[in-house]
C-alpha cells in the first residue's frame, strides 16, 4: 500500500508540471495586452507600463516566464500575485477548504 501511494505521489509531479504549463500557455496566448487591461480606461505613462511589466517578467520569453514562475513555486511557495496585488497563495488557502469539502463529499 505504501509502495502504491509513493507511486501515486510521483505521478502527481509530471501531471502537475504539465497541467500548469497549458494553463500558462493558455494565459499567454490570449490577445491583447494585460497591462493595458489592468490601466483599463485610465491613461498610464510609458515608464509605468514598462515598470510593471518588468515586475511580472512579461517582457521574458514565455519558456523563461513559465520557468521564473515554477522555480518561485518550488523553491519558495511563491505562486505569484494577481494583478491587483493580491497574493496567489493567500486565495489558494483561503478558498482550499472548501474544495477538500467538495472533493470529500464527491
Amino acid at each position: 500500500m505504501t509502495r502504491y501511494i509513493i507511486r501515486r505521489l510521483l505521478q502527481f509531479i509530471p501531471v502537475l508540471l504539465i497541467a500548469t504549463l497549458l494553463v500558462y500557455a493558455m494565459v499567454f496566448l490570449m490577445p491583447g495586452d494585460p497591462i493595458r487591461a489592468l490601466a483599463g480606461d485610465r491613461p498610464m505613462s510609458d515608464a509605468v507600463r514598462e515598470t510593471l511589466r518588468e515586475q511580472y517578467n512579461l517582457n521574458d520569453p514565455f519558456l523563461v516566464q513559465y520557468g521564473k514562475y515554477i522555480w518561485g513555486v518550488f523553491t519558495a511557495a511563491d505562486f505569484g500575485t494577481t494583478f491587483t496585488g493580491r497574493p496567489v497563495l493567500e486565495i489558494i488557502q483561503q478558498r482550499l477548504p472548501v474544495t477538500l469539502q467538495l472533493a470529500a463529499v464527491a
